[in-house]
């Protein structure tokens, strides 16, 4: 009996799944610790950032010079680079911030080789920078944006750097945040305008001050089962102080 097998059915029988153990072994110890505070999935790039803890940062991200707040987590395909991020944030796939930005007035080129010391492509034709390319927060230019606590980002938002994203607010699919948004506002659109608010004025107000999110884990998960109706809320924590 004639046994007829190729070089390349060989390699194919062999070497296939030899490949699949490694990237499982690979993906298992590699791609999902960073000091056992937040998991990294695999092709993402995490650096000069700070987390809280029990964060999670999917597939395909970049996070550069970010802070996330406790149990905060960016969905695949996101960019946050200089963002302050606070706790319990929900921040979905292929959400980008931008915080560059190039001159649009008296500059007779938007290209950097005429405003930065060094560019993308070389050194630039100018002996110094003339241009202030990345935005910054003006109270805290450490950051480009921040985002507060309870916020959701949906997917394909951007954000234009130098704003503020207030607690509780809902950022639209696709939306273009170019203004800052009010805590527990809901905005959608191109660019983003307000739709309404999640809650009643007294209702924000009350979450405003009472910072839920700040209270310790096993105090939130004992009344997780009270976070169903704002009143329901309300009505059993009292008021505030007391």
């Amino acid at each position: 009996m004639k046994i007829d097998i190729s070089i390349a059915k060989i390699i194919k029988l062999i070497v296939r799944p030899i490949g699949k153990l490694f990237l499982k072994f690979f993906k298992r110890h590699f791609s999902n610790k960073i000091l056992g505070k937040v998991r990294v999935a695999f092709g993402s790039m995490v650096e000069d950032s700070v987390f809280e803890g029990k964060n999670s940062i999917a597939k395909h991200c970049t996070i550069l010079n970010c802070s996330l707040g406790y149990a905060s987590y960016v969905a695949s395909g996101s960019f946050l680079r200089n963002t302050k991020v606070g706790k319990y944030c929900c921040i979905g796939k292929n959400v980008r911030v931008i915080d560059v930005t190039h001159p649009s007035k008296d500059f007779v080129s938007v290209h950097p080789l005429f405003f930065a010391e060094e560019t993308v492509v070389g050194k630039s034709y100018v002996s110094g920078p003339k241009f202030e390319e990345y935005i910054k927060l003006s109270d805290d230019p450490d950051y480009s944006v921040k985002i507060g606590n309870d916020v959701w980002i949906g997917d394909g938002a951007m954000i234009i750097g130098g704003h503020v994203i207030g607690d509780g607010a809902i950022i639209g699919a696709g939306a273009v945040v170019t203004k800052d948004v009010e805590p527990y506002q809901i905005v959608a659109g191109v660019p983003a305008k307000p739709i309404r608010k999640r809650f009643s004025e007294e209702d924000v107000e009350y979450l405003e001050k009472f910072r839920w999110w700040d209270r310790d884990e096993d105090w939130i998960r004992e009344n997780a089962d009270l976070f169903d109706d704002v009143k329901i809320f309300r009505e059993e924590m009292g008021e505030i102080g007391e």
